[in-house]
């Protein structure tokens, strides 16, 4: 991360224990410069990775902003 002047949201290092999660989410995307989506099969899976990219999306297309980025890991 430092290395190359990046910051990433972990949530098992930067969220607050007993903070609702979704909502502690919430903040690092909506403060986010970019949003990376790494597609996969368990990504589809999840409801809180689909729950994240909705936001994402969301957030960008109401505010006019480009910062979700999707890579596909599987085809």
């Amino acid at each position: 991360e430092g290395e190359h002047g990046f910051a990433c949201c972990v949530h098992n290092r930067d969220f607050l224990p007993g903070e609702r999660f979704l909502d502690q989410m919430g903040e690092c995307m909506n403060a986010s410069r970019r949003v990376l989506c790494f597609l996969s099969p368990s990504f589809l899976d999840s409801n809180y990775c689909i729950w994240e990219f909705t936001h994402a999306l969301e957030g960008d297309v109401q505010r006019g902003r480009k910062r979700l980025a999707v890579i596909m890991l599987e085809p």
